[in-house]
């Protein structure tokens, strides 16, 4: 069953995230401490124990003087072991619904790999966003909490540092929740650009 995640699910967010993306104990930790806060998560709950989990950041779609709450869906993985059930899935429409009873315009993306973009467009999302930031940005997404503070901090945990800065090729896809958003894919024509994204 999904869920919110809660404090008490940080051994399992460090286990599921080790095994699916490989990252050093210290940065989980660091996101844990420094993102979560600022953000939210789900999980998927089975036998009491999450094995599947996403997290959704605040943001927001800009066109021209339009601004749209929106959230960045972030870190969606599941164990291995627990893979093919639909878990990752379920949360992301769950993620979907709770965010449209809010008031969200949108749910963005970038996909991990290219094969993972097929994946996100069977629920629903559509590519979105440039591979390359144009000089004159028809449209963006950006993140809408203070994160510059601990980017630092995690430089100098890690000697990492945490790509809260336009990529080079961020890609990304956006499922609309409401005609706002509709809207911006109409006028952006798939040329907005993601910014600061994470990596």
């Amino acid at each position: 069953m999904t869920r919110p995640m809660r404090e008490s699910d940080s051994p399992a967010v460090l286990r599921i995230w080790q095994a699916c993306f490989g990252d050093e104990e210290g940065y989980v930790r660091f996101f844990w401490e420094n993102g979560f806060p600022l953000c939210r998560g789900l999980v998927w709950e089975e036998e009491g124990q999450a094995v599947s989990m996403l997290f959704l950041l605040p943001g927001a779609l800009s066109y021209k003087k339009t601004l749209l709450p929106a959230e960045y869906v972030y870190a969606v993985a599941t164990l291995p072991e627990f893979r093919g059930r639909g878990y990752a899935a379920a949360l992301t429409r769950e993620a979907a619904l709770l965010a449209a009873s809010e008031g969200k315009s949108a749910l963005c993306l970038r996909p991990g790999d290219e094969g993972l973009y097929t994946y996100y467009a069977k629920l629903g999302f559509v590519k979105a966003f440039a591979q390359y930031e144009p000089e004159d940005p028809y449209g963006y997404f950006e993140f809408t909490f203070p994160t510059r503070e601990y980017i630092y901090k995690e430089s100098k945990l890690t000697g990492r540092e945490l790509a809260y800065a336009p990529l080079e090729s961020p890609g990304g896809m956006l499922l609309p929740l409401d005609e706002g958003a509709r809207k911006f894919l109409r006028k952006t024509k798939g040329r907005a650009y993601m910014g600061p994204a994470l990596e």
